[in-house]
């Protein structure tokens, strides 16, 4: 007969619940502390495209004084001139150096998202904010199969953190000052991982922007993409008076 005590059920059950918590916790941690080491002062950001929206975000950096590459499929060659209207900030580099940064707003025609995933092997330690909008690319609907199209974004980019953002507002109202005293325009961000969220949301302040941040991509994500109830929504952040 063994005599040796057995542990109740509920206490083998707690100390299991204990450590599964404590292995979340450390990777929570874990985690937050490589976005914090991401987000810092020699943070490098990117823009991928030269589209609307990818001019636009070019000139919301150059006005801040932030400095960013950017780049498209064609080369630098074929943007330099335009960067340098933008401003000083702003540098046109290759596709390969563009992947080189840490946070890369990825400003390009949904189409091209699997094309653009492809280009790295895994994307791990890189927060991609995805701006695009599926809902009138071509065959859109088979390639996302009722998924949004930030979900289907953090499939075909492995191991990126997937900030969903400053896509809701055309790009000549994105890109245009809010006049003096009328407050900050208002931009959303949305992500799985709220730690990327909070990073991109301090960042757009840095913009000169106001964020408001929606939670996950599976609830608020879907109020900013097409026929969200949020698109095209140009709101401002009103001074206290």
């Amino acid at each position: 007969m063994d005599l040796r005590r057995s542990e109740p059920p509920t206490e083998t059950r707690r100390r299991q619940a204990g450590r599964r918590s404590r292995s979340a916790a450390s990777t929570a941690l874990s985690n937050r502390l490589e976005l914090e080491t991401l987000m810092s002062a020699d943070t490098r950001y990117a823009i991928v495209g030269t589209g609307n929206i990818g001019s636009a975000l070019a000139r919301l950096f150059a006005r801040a004084g932030v400095e960013v590459s950017i780049a498209n499929t064609r080369g630098p060659g074929s943007i330099s001139e335009l960067a340098a209207s933008w401003g000083s900030t702003v540098r046109a580099v290759t596709l390969t150096e563009a992947l080189a940064s840490d946070v890369i707003f990825m400003a390009i025609p949904f189409g091209a998202v699997e094309t653009f995933g492809n280009a790295l092997p895994d994307w791990n330690g890189k927060i991609v904010v995805d701006t695009t909008n599926a809902h009138y690319a071509p065959n859109a609907g088979d390639i996302l199969k009722g998924r949004l199209s930030s979900q289907y974004a953090a499939e075909v980019l492995p191991g990126a953190q997937i900030v969903k953002g400053f896509n809701h507002l055309p790009a000549q109202t994105l890109a245009a000052e809010v006049p003096s005293g009328q407050g900050k325009r208002v931009v959303f961000v949305s992500s799985d991982s709220g730690e990327a969220s909070s990073q991109i949301a301090e960042f757009a302040r840095t913009l000169g922007l106001s964020p408001v941040e929606l939670g996950r991509i599976d609830e608020g994500g879907r109020l900013i993409e097409v026929p969200g109830a949020l698109v095209l929504r140009n709101f401002t952040e009103q001074p206290l008076t």
